[in-house]
């Protein structure tokens, strides 16, 4: 039997020994709880990135660029709207209205970590650790954004 247990204190902990700590055995051949390691706890890959800071981790001007790009994307589907012939115009307006949208803040904020509203406040979009979002949790960020918008006409009416 001890030879069975001395083999025993040679293998590696089950995994759930990791997580939540584990038995070992000490010097004189007596078993003794180890805890597990403490560490920092991950982040999980769907959380949302952080609101715009700046490197000091200041938020002054988040309302105001937000409102910059809403105004741009804005812009862009009026003018589509403006030029478009047609009954259909108010279709290419809105859809060049999204697709600016979109495009602005999934593509250009993921290659330039801001968009053009951030950068006049020196905001860039960031996890609390110091990492960029995906182009991926940027485009659902995206599309939580714009359900957000529908459900709070639906709540208003």
């Amino acid at each position: 039997m001890s030879t069975t247990l001395s083999h025993m204190s040679n293998a590696a902990p089950p995994r759930r020994a990791t997580r939540n700590g584990g038995y070992e055995r000490d010097a004189d051949g007596r078993l003794k709880f180890v805890a597990p390691e403490t560490r920092e706890p991950t982040r999980p890959k769907d959380e949302f990135p952080l609101t715009g800071t700046t490197s000091s981790g200041d938020e002054t001007g988040v309302i105001p660029a937000f409102l910059i790009d809403m105004t741009l994307h804005a812009a862009i589907g009026a003018t589509t709207w403006y030029l478009a012939p047609g009954p259909t115009a108010v279709l290419y307006g809105i859809l060049a209205w999204l697709g600016a949208s979109f495009l602005h803040r999934t593509v250009v904020q993921r290659l330039a970590r801001t968009t053009f509203g951030k950068c006049s406040f020196g905001l860039q979009l960031r996890h609390a650790d110091g990492t960029y979002p995906s182009f991926w949790q940027l485009t659902v960020q995206w599309f939580r954004g714009g359900w957000c918008c529908f459900d709070l006409f639906g709540s208003a009416g």
